[in-house]
C-alpha cells in the first residue's frame, strides 16, 4: 500500500500520540485526586478520624493540606489547616482528626494545587475547642454544694409556669441524655443580666437583638507548668420581643418555640457549635425557614447527644486541681432537675445514715452516719421539693439539726457530705 506525504504525516501524528498517551498513563493514574473518604458523616473536635483516599497526595506532607468549609462560607486557609492533626500522609492516603466545620466537598492542596472530593462530608455536630492540636477545651466544673451547676431562673420565668415546666423538661433532656449535673433554682435576689451576675442564669433580656444567645466567661488556671481553661460564668438570654410559644411540638405561625430555642442555646453551654446539617438543633437558624421544618421537635439530636457525652465526660475526669477547680460529677437521678438527688451515690455502697423521725412532728431531727463516716467532717444540707435551699449547716457532733422556724410542712430532701461520702433520703415535715 502506497501513502501520500499528506497520509504519512497524519499516521505519524497518530503513533505519536499513542506513545505519549503510553508514556504519560503512569501519572494520570497516580494525579492528584480524591477517589473516596470516610465516613461519610462525623462530629467535628472530639477525636474522630477522617480517612481521604485517593492519589498524587505526595509522600510527605511538606505544606500540603486538607481544608474544609466553615461557618465564614469559605474554608480552612493554609495558616490554620497546616494545624491541624495529621496522624497519616502518604501518596495515596491521608487520616487526621476531623476539626470544627460545615457540611461540605473535602479539598486537599498540594503544592499549591486544589482538588475537590466530588461527594459532600456531612458534619453533623461540632464540639468546640480551644485549640486544635492538641484539643484543648474550656471545662465545665464544680459551681454547687452537690457537684454540679445551678441554673438561676429569672423571676418572670419561674413565676410562670408554664415558662418553668418548660425549662426544667430541657434541663431534663440534657441530665438524662448527656449526663451532665445541671440543676436549676430560682434567682431570688436582683442582680444584672449579664455575666456580672457571676452566675449561671437564665433570662428575659429586653436589649438582646437576636432570638436567643449564649454569653460564656472563661477562665484560666496555672499549676506548675499546666495551664487548665474553664467556664466560669454564663447567661442564657432570651429576646422578650419575640412571640413566644412555651408548650411541645409545632409552634403557632409567627410564635419563636421557646423549648427549641433553649435547646439551641444549652447545646451551646456544653461546648456545641453551630453546623449547617438540617434537622440539627445547632443549625444558626432556630426561628425561621429551615428550622422551621424541625423545630416542633423537643429532643436533642443523636449526634448532639454523642458529642455532649464526650464533653462531659471530659469534664468529670479530669485530674486538674488548682484555684478551687473539681471535676462536675454525675448525676445520679436525671430527673431530679431541681437538685434533689444530684450527688454521686456512696462510694461505700450500702452505707446511709439514719434520720429520725421521719415524718418531723417536733421542729429538729437527728442524723446519725455510718461507721465510715463517722469520724469525718459532714455538712448537711436541706431543699425543698422545687430545689430551693432551706438549710446548710456543718452536722453536728450529736447529729441533732434544729430545722428553721418558718419551715412548711411538706416533702424534702436530705443530703449529707463528708469527704467523698454523698448520700441523700426524703423526709417529711408535719408539724
Amino acid at each position: 500500500m502506497i501513502f501520500t506525504s499528506t497520509q504519512k504525516r497524519g499516521i505519524a501524528s497518530v503513533i505519536f500520540r499513542v506513545i505519549s498517551l503510553i508514556m504519560w498513563f503512569p501519572a494520570l493514574l497516580h494525579a492528584q485526586q480524591i477517589t473516596s473518604f470516610s465516613p461519610l458523616e462525623i462530629i467535628g473536635g472530639k477525636n474522630e478520624v477522617l480517612t481521604i483516599n485517593g492519589s498524587g497526595f505526595g509522600m510527605d506532607r511538606g505544606s500540603s493540606y486538607v481544608s474544609f468549609f466553615r461557618e465564614s462560607n469559605g474554608y480552612y486557609d493554609e495558616g490554620t489547616a497546616l494545624f491541624f492533626d495529621y496522624m497519616v500522609w502518604t501518596d495515596d492516603e491521608i487520616r487526621l482528626a476531623m476539626p470544627i466545620a460545615f457540611s461540605g466537598l473535602v479539598k486537599v492542596v498540594v503544592n499549591g494545587n486544589e482538588v475537590f472530593s466530588t461527594d459532600t462530608l456531612k458534619v453533623k455536630a461540632n464540639l468546640g475547642y480551644r485549640q486544635v492540636f492538641p484539643l484543648i477545651y474550656d471545662y465545665l466544673s464544680q459551681k454547687n454544694s452537690i457537684g454540679g451547676i445551678t441554673w438561676y431562673v429569672h423571676p418572670a420565668y419561674w413565676n410562670r409556669a408554664d415558662i418553668k415546666e418548660a425549662i426544667a423538661d430541657v434541663v431534663q433532656e440534657f441530665r438524662c441524655k448527656t449526663g451532665v449535673n445541671y440543676i436549676i433554682a430560682p434567682l431570688e435576689e436582683e442582680v444584672p443580666i449579664g455575666l456580672g451576675a457571676e452566675r449561671y442564669l437564665i433570662a428575659p433580656d429586653s436589649m438582646l437583638g437576636p432570638v436567643g444567645f449564649n454569653d460564656k466567661l472563661w477562665r484560666s488556671c496555672i499549676n506548675g507548668g499546666e495551664v487548665f481553661y474553664y467556664n466560669d460564668v454564663q447567661v442564657l438570654r432570651f429576646n422578650t420581643r419575640e412571640s413566644w410559644y412555651y408548650g411541645k411540638g409545632k409552634a403557632p405561625d409567627g410564635m419563636a418555640k421557646f423549648r427549641y430555642v433553649l435547646l439551641h442555646e444549652m447545646g451551646h453551654s456544653l461546648g456545641l457549635g453551630h453546623v449547617n446539617e438540617w434537622g440539627e438543633s445547632m443549625f444558626p437558624s432556630v426561628t425561621l425557614l429551615p428550622s422551621d421544618e424541625w423545630s416542633e421537635r423537643d429532643t436533642i439530636t443523636t449526634s448532639e447527644v454523642t458529642a455532649m457525652r464526650y464533653y462531659v465526660d471530659m469534664c468529670q475526669r479530669f485530674t486538674f486541681r488548682g484555684c478551687g477547680v473539681s471535676p462536675m460529677l454525675p448525676n445520679e437521678d436525671c430527673r431530679e432537675v431541681y437538685g434533689l438527688m444530684t450527688g454521686v451515690a456512696d462510694v461505700m455502697g450500702s452505707a446511709t445514715f439514719v434520720l429520725s423521725p421521719n415524718p418531723i412532728t417536733s421542729g429538729t431531727l437527728r442524723i446519725q452516719l455510718p461507721y465510715v463516716m463517722q469520724t469525718v467532717s459532714a455538712r448537711v444540707q436541706i431543699v425543698d421539693m422545687m430545689g430551693r435551699e432551706v438549710l446548710h449547716m456543718p452536722l453536728p457532733l450529736d447529729g441533732l439539726v434544729v430545722l428553721p422556724s418558718n419551715i412548711s410542712n411538706g416533702m424534702y430532701g436530705v443530703q449529707v457530705l463528708g469527704g467523698s461520702h454523698r448520700m441523700y433520703q426524703k423526709v417529711l415535715v408535719q408539724q
